[in-house]
């Protein structure tokens, strides 16, 4: 009769050895539907209209390109280790990591940013940059849960600056150059063409 003599109402178990009440269960239920909300609106955007078109064609797309890039990096870093390792033999191994880091980055910088050209939407291109910011975000993060700050994690971030984070800095920058470049050469709609100035009107 422990429970009975409380005043308190004990709901659930909470967790640390505490018990919650009813008011901090239901509040505890309210974020997790609120979580769960934010969640299914995310997704929804992947989902597909009654006329056959994407909620959100440029999540889609966007998304769809982050993994093409994401292959792209990882031929060229491939591509560079087997060309460079031999040549680059005679250096430490800090200096053919830097190179071989500098040279795969640019390359597939280059080669990913040049759709940008030929895409109507300038947006495309850095969107897909921005997934793969995310990625490498979501990657540090569950790292660190699984191993902590042990020195395990220390040699998964060598790893994470040598291989990972080069192309994606190179990639997001010439992206989001090109970007800006395109938007501030991007005529205002409201304002009248020069050629119009010149011409009579009846």
């Amino acid at each position: 009769m422990l429970f009975a003599s409380s005043p308190r109402l004990f709901y659930g178990y909470g967790g640390r050895g505490q018990f919650m009440s009813k008011k901090e269960a239901l509040t505890e239920k309210e974020k997790q539907a609120k979580r769960q909300e934010r969640a299914d609106s995310f997704w929804s955007a992947f989902q597909f209209t009654e006329n056959g078109k994407p909620k959100s064609s440029l999540i889609v797309y966007t998304f769809s390109l982050s993994i093409l890039f994401a292959a792209a990096y990882f031929l060229c870093y491939e591509g560079a280790i087997r060309l460079m390792t031999g040549p680059l033999s005679a250096l430490p191994a800090w200096g053919s990591n830097l190179i071989i880091a500098l040279l795969a980055s640019a390359v597939g910088a280059a080669v990913c940013c040049l759709p940008h050209r030929f895409f109507s939407d300038k947006r495309l291109v850095f969107g897909g940059h921005l997934w793969l910011c995310a990625y490498a975000a979501a990657v540090l993060v569950i790292m660190l849960c699984l191993l902590g700050f042990t020195e395990g994690f220390l040699s998964f971030l060598v790893f994470f600056a040598w291989f990972v984070l080069p192309p994606i800095a190179a990639g997001t920058g010439a992206s989001a150059l090109l970007y800006r470049r395109d938007r501030a050469e991007k005529p205002n709609a409201d304002q009248e063409p020069e050629w119009k100035k010149y011409v009579s009107r009846r």
